[in-house]
């Protein structure tokens, strides 16, 4: 495989704005076939594993998921998409502002009640951006990205709505912590449903106006709970595994009842859906919950990072496509932009690329374009009562073409796999290729100089990684 020159991938990785003069949001017509914007619906599921969705390889004897495998039928499905993190808040803060989290210093999950935790107010958020092209916005499910300092709630930070709670979960049936707006809402259906209603009502009352939703789901992430008569569908199987059936198979239908009737009032066709995990599947599911990766939720192996990955627009992408050159959630963004119309303005740094091109003339993407991890690898049983999972020893990798480059400080060197010839990252072949191990630490180092001081994570911890050469 032929290396392309380090500074060069760095440069194009770290300037991904446009370098002409800043357009105005909106004057510039949207790439597809349809002559108003575009709907954009970002669908976030919370602790979904690799192994769960048949679409990626799931049992649908197990549990079925005919709405999730829909959007991978009539849109693109991805193979080899990553998060910025294996944990939830630090994936959700990259997510939503489109740039590497570690760039205003979040490098581990820090809680929503810790002092100055959360995303930080001056960081612009996704909606903004539609909001002040005419959409209608709403933040739907879980926030787990701070409320409680200056800039950060929801209704702020360009969301005309917000439905949802701020923490890392709650009860479906009886949340102590929903709120409609900063009103708390005192009863409710389960949450799965709860959320889907709320999404389908805002899209009724969008009438005519393009909507940007962000529809966070808080499943399947624990306490793993779900109606009984959801249940009552499933056997063959440990009870524990029935109500996580039971739990994937609500996401499912809420997705379902979300497509039919997005088809049934017109606005399917011009509506722009992603769908993916927040992070990795939990180490204490159902075997095979999260195959055929390594590791899990929290993990810096791909087990903690590589997620379903769903892309469906009838109007500007072709059904069926098939991608497995990696991409990241990064790229959302500036995706969701282009197809808009839109830009960013020129003083916002976005670190992911356009899609959009991509799918719809059928071509690949960036060759070797590099992905970057550093924060923190949690191995433990998280199942159990443990000290310290919020706030772990350090870890960093990065992914060019085929191969990722990786290293867990508190266990030993770093390790280097090849991921399209040992997707379970099985055999460290970094003896047979320190050329390769090297170029691609280089890189690392000279991209982790964007890292700020970390907000809820030990100094000490941050210290190691700026220290690596």
């Amino acid at each position: 495989m032929k290396l392309l020159q380090l500074p060069l991938l760095v440069s194009a990785l770290l300037v991904l704005t446009p370098a002409s003069a800043q357009v105005v949001v909106g004057d510039k017509a949207p790439p597809n076939a349809a002559s108003a914007k575009p709907n954009i619906l970002v669908i976030l599921a919370d602790d979904l594993g690799y192994g769960i969705v048949n679409a990626y390889g799931g049992d649908p004897k197990r549990v079925a998921t005919p709405n999730i495998d829909r959007l991978a039928a009539e849109g693109a499905k991805f193979t080899e998409a990553y998060v910025t993190c294996s944990v939830c808040a630090p994936s959700r803060a990259g997510l939503m502002t489109g740039r590497y989290q570690q760039r205003f210093g979040i490098y581990a999950n820090c809680d929503s009640q810790t002092k100055g935790g959360g995303v930080p107010g001056d960081q612009t958020m996704m909606p903004r951006h539609f909001k002040n092209a005419g959409y209608a916005t709403a933040a739907i499910g879980k926030w787990h990205m701070g409320t409680k300092q200056p800039g950060q709630h929801p209704l702020v930070k360009g969301f005309d709505e917000f439905f949802g709670f701020d923490s890392a979960q709650t009860d479906y049936f009886n949340s102590p912590i929903l709120f409609d707006g900063h009103k708390k809402v005192e009863k409710h259906v389960y949450l799965t449903r709860a959320f889907t209603d709320r999404t389908l009502q805002f899209i009724d009352r969008s009438g005519d106006k393009p909507f940007f939703i962000y529809l966070a789901y808080n499943a399947v992430h624990g306490p793993n709970q779900a109606p009984k008569e959801t249940i009552a569908r499933f056997s063959g199987f440990p009870q524990k595994e029935l109500v996580e059936a039971a739990m994937t198979a609500e996401l499912d239908a809420g997705i379902g009842r979300l497509l039919d009737a997005l088809d049934k009032s017109g606005k399917g066709k011009n509506t722009l859906i992603f769908f993916l995990s927040d992070n990795g599947g939990l180490p204490y599911w159902w075997e095979g919950s999260n195959a055929p990766l390594r590791g899990f939720k929290r993990f810096q192996y791909d087990g903690g990072e590589k997620v379903p990955f769903l892309v469906r627009w009838p109007a500007g992408v072709t059904a069926g496509q098939v991608r497995k050159q990696p991409v990241v959630s990064l790229d959302i963004l500036p995706t969701a932009l282009e197809a808009a119309g839109l830009t960013a303005p020129e003083n916002e740094v976005l670190d992911g690329i356009s899609l959009f091109p991509a799918l719809k003339a059928g071509t690949d993407l960036q060759p070797e374009r590099p992905l970057f991890w550093a924060g923190s690898h949690f191995e433990k049983d998280v199942g159990k009562k443990s000290v310290g999972h919020d706030n772990p020893p350090p870890a960093w990798a990065i992914r060019r073409g085929d191969w990722k480059l990786m290293q867990i400080m508190e266990q030993g060197p770093p390790m280097l796999f090849n991921i399209a010839n040992d997707p379970s990252e099985s055999k460290d072949v970094i003896a047979e290729h320190m050329d390769i191990a090297k170029e691609l630490r280089k890189a690392w180092v000279e991209w982790f100089v964007i890292g700020g001081d970390p907000i809820a994570w030990k100094p000490e911890y941050y210290n190691q990684l700026k220290a690596i050469r």
